[in-house]
């Protein structure tokens, strides 16, 4: 389920008298205390995970609008060439019609307006005719092509200017997009400061509350080696008798997931899969998608997150459950890069869902299965005797075996 609320607070009647919470606060007072901080700190969290989702759709914008861009350019390059070849054809064209009408100058007969012509040369005169209907269909053909390479000039010249106005007006809109990621990045590095703050306020509060004996102690951690090997959680599971399986593998398969995954991260494979029992009752209810933990579930919610293998659902499981279980983890250390589809559900990308991976304000606040609960993954005050208790039957049995 969702990072909501606070860590287990053990109520006086289960651990036995123990000081009063520092600060002079009743127990009730520091439950509800540090429920609003935890509160305010998912939604910081929240946001900041939003904002780089947005970060990262904005540089794929920018992207493409520098794709266009250059687009843009090859076709105004390449409009100027076609102009500067028209214009090259056209001078061309004029040259051979100011030829044509240099020759029929000075080869006109008669030379005068007052002279006669001459009829003495009958074949001179029929060859002559045939020339100059010849001449006189090569001129038109050259003034038919001077007045198409003009409308062709015209044109290329028109498509020029609206692709220059084109590469104006993206040039301005990646300008626009470019401040707005220097806004985005601004709001990031206040965000993680505020979140940071508040997480480092949180934290001294939670000392105080070990100091002063509420915080649950002791029981198995949730990093460390897997002690239940998957041949043995997948015979348990069947001698359960579990009704309704729901995942597209076998749950010796799925079982191995665990094992494996686990084994990858340093996280207990053998809990995690205690874990998604009780979430899903023994696999049967795993929707909206190999979702095998509450994975984006909380109690306002009507949809959770999805994932398309059940390998990935595993793999979020436990790479979550090793951000709660040590304070140091962080994605480069990872064997594996952080699951895109719980990290960075909008844009899947590996960046972003390493940068909030690192940035996990809860980092370290489960050292222990005993402290999940109330707030840590869920909300249920019962949640970690639950999966303890599935826990304590498998390892039972596999004793028996």
């Amino acid at each position: 389920m969702p990072v909501v609320l606070v860590v287990l607070v053990v109520l006086a009647s289960t651990l036995g008298p123990v000081a009063p919470p520092a600060g002079g606060q009743s127990l009730g007072e520091l439950v509800d205390d540090l429920g609003r901080v935890r509160a305010s700190l998912d939604t910081a969290n929240a946001q900041l995970m939003t904002t780089r989702e947005q970060r990262i759709v904005l540089q794929g914008q920018i992207a493409e609008v520098g794709t266009q861009i250059d687009g843009l350019r090859g076709r105004i390059a390449a409009a100027q060439a076609e102009i500067d070849r028209l214009v090259a054809e056209r001078e061309a064209i004029r040259q051979v019609v100011r030829a044509r009408a240099l020759v029929l100058y000075q080869q006109r007969r008669p030379a005068v307006p007052t002279a006669t012509l001459d009829f003495d040369a009958p074949m001179d005169l029929a060859r002559r005719q045939v020339l100059g209907r010849a001449a006189a269909r090569q001129d038109e053909d050259a003034r038919s092509a001077l007045a198409a390479a003009g409308d062709a000039l015209a044109t290329a010249r028109d498509q020029l200017a609206a692709e220059r106005a084109q590469l104006e007006g993206q040039e301005a809109e990646l300008a626009a997009r470019r401040r707005q990621l220097d806004e985005i990045d601004v709001r990031i590095r206040a965000q993680q400061a505020e979140l940071d703050a508040r997480a480092r306020d949180l934290q001294g509060r939670i000392q105080a509350a070990i100091a002063a004996g509420v915080i649950a102690a002791g029981g198995p951690s949730l990093v460390g080696p897997t002690a239940l090997s998957a041949a043995q959680m997948a015979a348990w599971w069947r001698s359960v008798g579990y009704s309704g399986y729901s995942v597209s593998v076998p749950i010796e398969t799925l079982a191995q997931i665990y094992v494996a995954e686990g084994t990858a991260e340093g996280v207990r494979g053998d809990l995690a899969f205690a874990q998604a029992v009780v979430e899903t009752g023994g696999f049967r209810y795993t929707n909206p998608g190999n979702n095998f933990a509450g994975m984006g579930w909380c109690d306002s919610c009507s949809n959770g997150r999805r994932f398309p293998t059940p390998t990935d659902g595993v793999r979020a499981q436990i790479q979550h459950l090793r951000n709660y279980g040590d304070p140091a983890s962080r994605a480069a250390n990872l064997a594996r890069p952080p699951s895109p589809y719980w990290y960075a559900p909008t844009s899947l990308d590996p960046a972003v869902a390493a940068a909030n991976f690192d940035s996990f304000f809860a980092k370290g606040w489960a050292l222990t299965w005993n402290q999940m609960g109330r707030g840590n993954w869920a909300t249920d005050p019962n949640y970690a005797q639950k999966v303890l208790t599935v826990y304590s039957r498998m390892v039972a049995f596999a004793s028996g075996t």
